[in-house]
Parts: C-alpha cells; structure tokens; sequence
C-alpha cells in the first residue's frame, strides 16, 4: 500500500501460484492419442479444430483412437499451468475541497471514489483433476464391445455382413506404446450390419484436455461514497468481471453438420433444414444432392433392406422422420453411418466411441453490474441497509466444475452464448433493525414497573425481491449434433419479441391443442399458467435452422416469474439482574403469506405441460432450504448470562 497524498492511497500487490494434477498410485489414469502420430495426445479443440476443417473440405476425420498409460506417457492426465500471474491495483481518493460546486457536491472528505482492477483464478476441484479421469477408459471403466459379426468359420451366417468383414471386434486391440514395451489399447470400432444392435465400440468415455488452463477472471469495479445527513451512507458502482480459460466439456463425436458435399457444395445442414421444412408442411422432401451423392448406390441395393424408396431422402425421410422433425441431428449421422458402412464408404463419425466426453478450457462469461446502496448507521433506535443491483451475466450455457455437460455445439460454442442460467437484471435486498421506542430513556418512557414491561421491544426484517430467471422453449439437445447423453436441451428461436408474453401467472387456463393441457382444471389440474393461451405461444416458436440460424433461443429467452418475500421478527429482552436477561421473540417467515411459484416447463417434448404451474415454493430463514409457500411462525425463549 501506498500513501501518495494524504488523500489518496493507492493499493497494489502481486500472487503467482500453480495447481498439479493427483497422480493415481497405480498409473491406471490415460491420455487420449493419435495412434497413427507418435501417440501424440490429443486436445479438444485441436481434434474438433481438425475435424470441421475436414468437414468443410468433404472429408471424414476419424483417427484411431489409443488410450495411453500416463506411465507409458512419462506424463500426467493434465499439464501445469505456469503462466497464472495475477496482478491487481486499488485506488482511494478522498476529495478535499473547501469551497465552489465540488464543495457543495463532495462535502468536506464526506466522499470517497473506489476503483480497482485484478485478475483472480479458479481452483480446479476433485470432479475435474480425479473423478474425470477414473471414469476414462484404462481406469474404473470396462471397455463394452460388440458381438462377433460372423461365426467363427468366417462364413456368412444369421445375423453376418460379409461384406462388412468377418473379423469379429470382440476384443480390445493393443498397438506398442512409445517405449516399445507397453501396450496402448485400442477401443474397437464395429462394423455396423443392416440393422445394428451396437453401432459402437464403446458407449462413452471421460477425458481431461492436457492443455487444460486454470480458470480466469479480470474483475474491476468503481464506485462512489457519499455520506449525507441523517447517519446515513449512500453508495453507487459498476462492478464487471470477463472470464475465460473456463471448463466446459466438448464431445469428440460431436455430429460435422456442416459437412459439405464436394459434389454438389450443399452442405449437410442444408440439406437437413429442407427436409424438416417439408416434413413439417406434411409435404413431400424432394430429393437432395447431399444425401444423394454421401448415400450414392444406396437406393436398389442390400443396404437399404425392403424399402422401395425413390431416393436416399426419401428413405431417410421414411426410415427416420422423427430425427428431421425433432432435431435427432446425432441420430440421423448414426443412421447414415449404418448405411455407409454398409455401402463400404467411411463413415462421418468415429464408431471406436459413441461419445467422447473432454473436459477443456474454452469457456467464456462476463458480467457487469449497477450496485446503489444505502446504509443507515444506528441512530434513534434503527439501522437500515437497502441494496439494489442492475445486472446482467452472460455465457455459452456453461455451468460449475461439478456438471457433466458438453456444448451443446462443439464447434461454435457461441451459437448459446446468452443470459446465464442465473441471470437476475433486478435484485432488491432490504434488512432492517429497530428498537421501539418504548420504556425508560425512550420517548414512550414510563415508571419503574412499566418500564421493563414496555422495553426492550424490538423488530427486525428482511425484504427481498428479485426479477425473473431466463426461460426457454426447448428442443432437442441433438440439434447441433453434439449428442445425446450429456448435452444440454436447444433454446427455440422466438419470432416475436419475448417479453410480449409477460411472466405473470393466468389463472383457469385449461389449454388447447394437447399444449398445456396437464393444467386443465376439470381434470384436476391446476388451471394455473405462465401463458394466458399456451397454444398460441408455443406457435410463436420455431425449431432452430442449422444452415441459417448463428444463435439459439437463449440470445433472446423469456423471463421467468417474479419473486419477493419478507421474513421478520418481533421480540422482546428483559433484564432480571446485572448479568441475567431472558428474550422473546416471535419469528415470521413469508409474513404476507405470499405465493412464490416455481418456473414451469417449457419444452417442445413436453407439451402438455407447456407453460403450466404446479409447484410454489418459498426460501425461508429457519434452515435455509426451500419450503412450501405458506407463512411460517416459531417462537422462541432465551435465557441469557
């Protein structure tokens, strides 16, 4: 700390630090490698990076996979990140000024002006430096594989491809690590039959990125005290933080739905969206180049079984509708695999593993914030303390190190950058102690006897009121391509302005059209709805367009239902002695009695539920947790000495 005028202090310091990776004691951790580059490991934004440029090119990008001892690797599952120097600076000014405007504006050292500037890391936790890795294939996980495709004679059979190979896949290969010695295993891929029963080698696995960065955050804030009259303290700031290098799970076979046909230069999202278009119309789908020529001699062949489709659309369009008109954009690649590999072409995506979990370091975020506060100091009996914020906090749909999930696009994970999860704009805290003014010293003061019966009474509470969480109508958690274990479900895109809808609750809504029908009142339901007619709002959204759309439905959410609540507290202390007082008190929580509901569930897969409110709740101070909505009242004796 330096003091460089009597009314100005400045504040700087300096941290470094580093965080390692826990080394298993038997070595049972890997690392995912290029078996046909060295058992060079591989990170995730490289391997997508290398992916999509294939893709973009009309080519396929599946290595084979190794899962590598970190033994044999000489190495841990993650690097050390050296770099994380973390430099921060304060200033505090006091303006002094005598006389003039800036007199009358800052008072006489009544202000003080805050600002600051830091740079602050996160601490990996357990979930991602030890539990990652155990679920990986070589440690706790037991590798899954397929049943031999042709008998053992390596004849056609029930149930044989020949032309896929009569090499059973039926168990894990090795290939001779980097030091010769010991072996990396290999997941097998499968060859898929005509109607595949395990498409993959492998149903999952977990892995840390080696490149993987500490989480980051630059935080600043300004802000501006004034003391006025009446003991009391009036406070305005800005507060922002931008944060990068955050963990967030990619998924190695992540759907390239931007694949583009070399042929034609549709690109598979193209083709895609027109389908879904006219299956939605309850229309046709004329045939498209890119399913046409990535599906060439399908049509007429074994490999499309007993359909008498026209085209490889049209089969498509037939044999799995529900993947174009739901958003199943994983499933469909599946599909197409099944027959590609059937045709003896190379498949889009990787068959060693159905999905490839990496938990990397791309993850963004950045909040800003308008903080006015105002504190009383105790006088006359009552201390205050009113805080309102302005904020808003955006991100890619990412949340803590404890969650699972993957982008729900691997590849452009801003197409749901957009409110957080946890986005409040209006929050509203109000806390407050008073003594009553009653009894001896006090204004309604009395006699000796009457005095410890009207003293001593106090009150005290807490007001809280906040703005609705962002809502979203959702599809598939496909829609992208990023998969369908751990992805997280598709915002819709909104064709009228969200906040046309209002976030109130309607009252005797049955629902139309089997949307929001679980509500019905004549069927016991709750009549109760974020919607005043639920049909009519489920139709002003639409699926995401892959081939057109840059954001999803969370660029632009609605808003979830308001809250607010007050708990307060009457109570009462009673000298018996110098050193002996007992208390009463009466506590009130939801002292209105006031119903806070749940958000209701707004998804495409659920439409009957569509909108409607079911469920109330209430945080309350007597442990904290959340309660059912009505009021709450404990009473309490304290004997104090």
């Amino acid at each position: 700390m330096l003091r460089v005028t009597p009314n100005l202090t400045l504040t700087y310091g300096l941290s470094y630090g580093w965080q390692t990776a826990p080394k298993e004691k038997l070595n049972r951790q890997t690392l995912v490698v290029d078996t046909s580059n060295n058992n060079q490991p591989f990170t995730g934004p490289g391997y997508i990076a290398a992916k999509q440029a294939a893709a973009l090119q009309g080519q396929t990008y599946n290595p084979t996979l190794g899962f590598e001892p970190v033994k044999s690797a000489g190495r841990n599952v993650f690097n050390i990140d050296w770099g994380d120097v973390a430099p921060r600076a304060s200033l505090a000014w006091t303006p002094s000024f005598d006389s003039g405007f800036m007199h009358r504006l800052t008072g006489n050292r009544k202000t003080v002006i805050r600002g600051g500037f830091g740079i602050v890391y996160d601490r990996i936790n357990t979930v991602q430096s030890v539990i990652i890795p155990m679920l990986g294939v070589g440690f706790a996980q037991t590798i899954s594989v397929g049943a031999p495709l042709c008998n053992a004679s390596s004849t056609p059979g029930a149930g044989c491809n020949a032309a896929a190979g009569a090499g059973s896949p039926g168990a894990a290969s090795f290939r001779v690590g980097v030091d010769g010695n010991l072996p990396v295993p290999i997941v097998p891929s499968v060859s898929i039959p005509v109607v595949p029963s395990t498409p993959f080698g492998e149903l999952f696995s977990f892995q840390d990125d080696p490149n993987t960065k500490v989480g980051r955050s630059r935080a600043g804030d300004l802000t501006i005290q004034r003391e006025i009259p009446g003991n009391m303290i009036v406070e305005i700031g800005w507060t922002g933080r931008w944060s990068d290098r955050l963990p967030q799970g990619l998924n190695f076979n992540s759907a390239p739905y931007f694949f583009v046909d070399q042929t034609s230069k549709q690109s598979f999202a193209q083709a895609y969206d027109a389908v879904a278009t006219a299956l939605a119309a309850g229309q046709t789908p004329t045939a498209q180049p890119f399913f046409e020529n990535q599906l060439a001699g399908l049509i007429g062949s074994p490999c499309a079984g007993t359909s008498t489709a026209a085209s490889a659309t049209q089969f498509l369009a037939n044999a799995a509708a529900s993947t174009f008109t739901g958003g199943l954009v994983s499933s469909l690649f599946s599909v197409m695999d099944g027959r590609r590999t059937c045709l003896g072409l190379p498949t889009f995506q990787n068959r060693q593993l159905f999905d490839l979990h990496m938990r990397t370091y791309i993850g963004k975020s950045n909040y800003n914030g308008l903080i006015a506060t105002l504190r009383k100091r105790t006088s006359h009996g009552l201390t205050f303390d009113a805080t309102y914020t302005f904020s808003k906090t955006l991100d890619q749909n990412i949340s803590n190190q404890n969650q699972a999930g993957i982008y729900s696009n691997s590849y452009f994970p801003n197409v749901d950058y957009g409110p957080s999860l946890f986005d409040r704009k209006h929050i509203f805290n109000f806390s407050y102690v008073y003594d009553l003014p009653l009894g001896k010293g006090h204004r309604f003061g009395g006699r000796s006897w009457s005095s410890r019966l009207l003293g001593g009474w106090y009150t005290s509470g807490i007001f809280s009121a906040f703005g609705g969480l962002p809502l979203f109508v959702t599809e598939s958690s496909q829609v992208w391509g990023g998969g369908s274990i751990f992805g997280f479900a598709v915002g819709m895109i909104p064709t009228v302005d969200p906040s046309s809808f209002g976030n109130s609750v309607h009252g005797g809504v049955a629902g139309s059209n089997g949307i929001g029908t679980s509500g019905n009142p004549a069927n016991k339901g709750t009549g109760l709805n974020l919607f005043a007619n639920p049909a009519a709002a489920f139709g002003d959204f639409r699926n995401v367009q892959i081939s057109k759309d840059g954001r999803t439905g969370r660029a632009n959410p609605l808003r979830g239902l308001p809250f607010w609540n007050l708990d307060s507290s009457l109570g009462k202390k009673t000298a018996l002695t110098e050193r002996v007082s007992f208390r009463i008190t009466a506590d009130f929580f939801n002292l209105f009695n006031h119903v806070n509901f749940v958000d209701p569930t707004l998804s495409l897969t659920q439409k009957a539920s569509f909108g409607v409110i079911s469920t109330q709740l209430v945080p309350t101070s007597r442990d904290n947790t959340l309660a059912d909505g009505s009021r709450w009242i404990q009473l309490g004796l304290r004997v104090e000495f």
